[in-house]
């Protein structure tokens, strides 16, 4: 992830879980960024770490949804073919799937996520 991305992520979970704290330990970030040796990545691997899972899942059921998915792009960022396949699959089995591109929009979708 690049650096805007992570402070925007950082941004995110700040925000969430002040505002949300009866739901933040169910806000989590899976280990699936950053760079890493042949053989840490092979144990991250190995433990369930999938290449194209979103950065942020929020594993609180809403409506016709079993869990919100985020991805976090900067205005120019695009998903990787990855991410598609896993925004497929993750749609298919019930869950929201979202791309945010600020913090405002990451609040509004949380804020109607929660809310409804």
């Amino acid at each position: 992830m690049r650096h805007t991305e992570e402070n925007m992520q950082i941004a995110a979970v700040r925000w969430f879980d002040y505002q949300y704290a009866e739901y933040s330990k169910l806000l989590i970030h899976p280990p699936n960024g950053g760079y890493r040796n042949a053989a840490e990545a092979a144990r991250f691997k190995a433990m369930g770490t999938r290449a194209g899972c979103p950065d942020l899942i929020l594993l609180v059921a809403r409506n016709e949804y079993n869990a919100l998915c985020v991805e976090l792009k900067t205005d120019k960022g695009k998903q990787t073919t990855l991410q598609k396949e896993w925004q497929i699959a993750a749609e298919k089995h019930g869950n929201r799937y979202v791309i945010v591109r600020s913090i405002e929009e990451f609040i509004e979708i949380i804020k109607e996520y929660i809310n409804n």
